[in-house]
């Protein structure tokens, strides 16, 4: 018989058994029938050829049972009895069933979810056609160290000479981030200028219409649009005719001219450090004038672009770095020097920097698995040792050592199973509290869902977990011997192998236990640690808000009046102390870095300093101590003599020992005016709170043009109050122009420590179920040991011994294992927790307070879980006690 007539044939009696029972006893009695009447036939009587003939044949039970063992269908029978008879096992059992139940779905589900997000992150394709040929071009100039790469973008003019010139590239093109105002719904929406090939670059055509093309990226042709999929709901409720219509975008009228499918958002989150958090509804041809495009002084875009096929990053790297080198002698002096150019693929910017974290983090959930496997373990054994009776009297009636096996491993398959599905469906709830509560810099966690990769390792995990906590087990006691499993009734003492084994397993619980406590610890002193830094303002009571002008604001006087006025208008409101602007807040993602000459020193193009403009009293908005000199006045205004104020750090670093006041300083243009150095703050943290603030300066934003500001207000008014006031005091200026992403500065706090508060709580999310799974692993063994030893403790306590000391031997029985566990996690502990150095702020791997506070930790709720089984010990009855069995 070929293979596919067996196959063929074991799917007739596994799916249509029923009919082929009948189909079997029927042909079989037939068989009988005919020889019967054969027999008759020659003479012999009718009674006598029937007993003959059921002779002849043999029992019909045994013919069928060979005839099913021929189709394959005796193996699946047998499984069904064993799925059958594990299940009212199980029912005689619930709490042992729903304990190893939740157990198994506690170390199913938090893997699964776990995983689910790895899955999004790192193992599904970014949604665009070959996404591994999209690469970013950066040109960084070594010269100028401290400068992320992200800010190193080409200039204008070296963009098109690098696309004009470049073999390795089907396609380059550049965007910039930012955002317009919808005047139809008074609000701000994610925008960006990119030029003529952008969409063809990333492959992705519109779902309705066309996408923006190089004649649109010309001067005259811009007032044209792409709108998302989300965009064209809300503004246009999904019409289909929605191309051709028309967008009032920052006072202009834009068509139209094409819809992007759903999902498309490109740059959103990760993708850019300027949309971290944020989503681009609206993409704009950028349209650059010849003078623009001509700029060497210019890299406000970021430059995409398409492998060839079959170039490799490396080639496309070595060619555009031989056109950069080519280009850097025309460049200004300043910027001389980035002859460097660096290809890096899409999946490395967008993922790079979570890679390690999502490792960490499934390495840890994967530990929770593992501890959750060894609790069944446990379990099961404590179970099995039970039912070595049970065992015994099967084996001696001839059950085989491998139906034993089968038997056990079945049972633990159907906890495996039932735990899965619990597991996975708590994994989905997690997944969808995870994408609403995640912080915005994990990339692509909104994509996180159970897909067919999440299922194939929820399976893998089942099949694990039934190895691990079920086939060893089995093994374990179908290994004993007949004698002595006949002569128990599960009442022995756990110092036998099984009791090893499960002593063994607890130990090794609390170790793996204790290096997550350990990794939860570390995180949670370096949140502490963050939080604490000094941020260099006090952000309570103060109301940011971000306000952009339009293209009709391109002169600096319209700017400033524009400012000024509101800035008039919401220092004079009701429960406002204090009123200031500021182009770039702290904390805001928005960086900007200048070279400056002090005057004494020697210039140094390697030192970068950061740069703010701020108006008046914007100091006393956010809570900064001025530490010398005075804060700006209205009096220092454009055609003034120049005026800064430095950071406490610059003053120290540049003026040691003497005031910093009158000092002069002026940028790494020598033909620039020098500023006077009026006043010294404290040191504040722009980019984040885990880097040290390099120096900084700030000028008078009166002095200079800018039509991007934050506004920072001192209040005791709430967030929404404030801001309906502000868009209120807005609309007497200009009604066009609106308000955009406010929150305190308590919020923006938060969001700056969202990530690694998110770490620290899932981690010790994760401990905290290790702890618990470990700790009921120590109870289970502790409480085991104590039924099993009634008897020696009735003996005990009849024969004189106080409770007392009755309790503290099974206390340090408990206390043995604890420690032993905690020993070997300590071990274990000093090499794992050195992978986790990059998520840690000021605290060392091995942090001796962090792994001493989690041993007496671990060590007090161990003598805790140890306690319960212990005082039942001491209430004893002798008389019961020695008739226990």
């Amino acid at each position: 018989m070929t293979m596919a007539a067996r196959l063929y044939s074991w799917l007739q009696a596994t799916l249509g058994r029923s009919r082929m029972e009948r189909e079997m006893d029927a042909e079989l009695r037939l068989h009988m029938a005919d020889h019967a009447e054969y027999l008759i036939e020659t003479g012999i009587s009718p009674d006598e050829a029937r007993r003959r003939a059921q002779l002849e044949f043999g029992g019909i039970e045994q013919i069928k049972d060979a005839c099913r063992d021929a189709r394959g269908a005796a193996l699946i029978e047998s499984l069904f009895r064993d799925v059958r008879f594990g299940l009212r096992m199980l029912r005689r059992s619930p709490g042992f069933t729903l304990l190893a139940v939740m157990t198994v779905a506690l170390g199913i589900g938090s893997t699964t979810a776990v995983f689910s997000i790895v899955n999004a992150a790192l193992l599904r394709a970014l949604p665009y056609p070959d996404p591994q040929k999209l690469v970013f071009l950066y040109e960084p100039n070594p010269a100028i160290p401290g400068v992320p790469l992200e800010a190193w973008a080409p200039f204008n003019e070296d963009f098109y000479e690098l696309k004009k010139e470049s073999r390795s590239l089907s396609g380059l093109a550049l965007f910039r981030p930012g955002g317009v105002n919808l005047s139809s719904a008074n609000v701000r929406v994610g925008a960006s200028r990119v030029t003529g090939e952008f969409f063809s670059v990333l492959g992705i055509a519109p779902q309705l219409g066309r996408a923006i093309g190089p004649d649109d990226d010309q001067p005259g042709h811009k007032y044209v649009t792409v709108i998302s999929h989300k965009l064209w709901q809300s503004q246009f409720g999904g019409d289909r005719n929605a191309p051709g219509r028309e967008l009032l975008l920052d006072r202009e009228r834009y068509r139209v001219i094409g819809i992007m499918p759903p999902g498309f958002a490109f740059p959103h989150g990760t993708e850019n450090l300027e949309t971290i958090g944020k989503t681009t509804d609206l993409w704009i041809p950028w349209a650059m004038t010849p003078e623009q495009k001509a700029a060497r002084d210019n890299n406000s875009g970021n430059a995409i672009g398409r492998l060839r096929e079959g170039v490799p990053s490396q080639q496309a790297q070595a060619e555009l770095g031989a056109i950069a080198a080519r280009l850097d002698p025309l460049r200004p002096p300043w910027m001389r020097g980035s002859s460097k150019a660096v290809v890096r693929p899409l999946d490395i910017t967008v993922i790079g920097a979570s890679r390690g974290v999502l490792f960490i983090f499934m390495g840890a959930v994967l530990l929770v698995l593992l501890i959750a496997c060894t609790n069944v373990a446990s379990l099961v054994l404590v179970r099995a040792n039970a039912r070595t009776f049970e065992v015994g009297v099967r084996t001696a009636f001839g059950a085989p050592r491998l139906r034993l096996v089968r038997q056990l491993v079945t049972e633990s398959f159907i906890l495996a199973g039932a735990g899965a599905l619990i597991g996975v469906s708590t994994a989905v709830v997690s997944i969808r509290l995870l994408i609403r509560f995640h912080p915005v810099n994990i990339p692509r966690l909104e994509e996180a869902s159970i897909d067919w990769r999440v299922l194939l390792f929820a399976i893998c995990a089942v099949l694990a977990t039934v190895l691990a906590a079920g086939l060893f087990p089995a093994l374990s006691i179908s290994r004993r011997d007949l004698n002595e499993m006949l002569k128990s009734s599960g009442g022995r003492s756990v110092k036998g192998r099984s009791g090893g084994v499960r002593r063994g397993l607890t130990i090794a619980e609390v170790a793996l236990t204790f290096v997550l406590l350990a990794g939860a610890g570390l995180l949670i002193r370096s949140y502490l640690k963050l939080w604490s830094v000094d941020k260099g303002f006090t952000p309570a009571s103060t109301v940011t808000m971000h306000i952009q002008l339009d293209e009709r604001y391109g002169q600096p006087e319209q700017q400033q009046v524009f400012f000024r006025d509101l800035l008039a208008k919401t220092a004079n409101m009701p429960g406002v102390e204090a009123a200031g602007m500021i182009n770039n807040q702290p904390l805001s993602g928005g960086e900007s870095l200048s070279l400056l000459q002090v005057e004494g020193h020697a210039y140094n193009r390697k030192i970068s300093f950061e740069s703010r403009s701020i108006t008046p009293r914007y100091f006393a908005a956010m809570g900064v101590s001025l530490v010398d000199g005075r804060n700006f006045t209205d009096a220092d205004l454009a055609g003034r003599p120049p005026v800064a104020i430095v950071s406490r750090g610059f003053a120290q670093k540049y003026f040691p020992g003497e005031s910093a006041l009158g000092k002069r300083i002026h940028s790494e243009d020598l033909s620039s005016p020098w500023w006077t150095i009026v006043g010294v703050v404290n040191d504040i943290r722009y980019m984040g709170l885990e880097k040290q603030p390099p120096m900084q300066f700030y000028a008078p934003l009166w002095q200079i043009s800018v039509r991007s500001v934050y506004l920072a207000l001192r209040t005791s008014l709430a967030p929404e109050q404030m801001a309906a006031v502000v868009r209120a005091a807005m609309g007497k200026i200009d009604p066009a122009i609106t308000v955009a992403d406010v929150r305190t500065m308590n919020e923006v706090l938060s969001q700056a420590t969202a990530e690694r508060r998110f770490q620290t709580f899932l981690l010790t999310a994760f401990a905290g179920a290790a702890l618990f799974l470990s700790l009921l692993g120590l109870y289970t063994l502790i409480a085991c040991s104590v039924e099993q030893r009634t008897a020696e403790l009735g003996i005990r306590i009849a024969l004189g011994a106080q409770r007392r000391s009755v309790l503290r031997m099974v206390l340090i029985q408990g206390s043995k294992l604890a420690l032993a566990g905690v020993t070997a996690g300590i071990v274990c502990a000093l090499g794992l927790t050195r992978l986790m150095s990059s998520l840690l702020f000021e605290v060392k791997p091995t942090d001796g307070p962090t792994f001493c506070g989690v041993a007496i930790l671990f060590c007090v709720v161990a003598l805790a879980a140890c306690y319960v089984p212990a005082r039942r010990a001491t209430r004893v009855d002798p008389a019961v006690a020695l008739r226990y069995e």
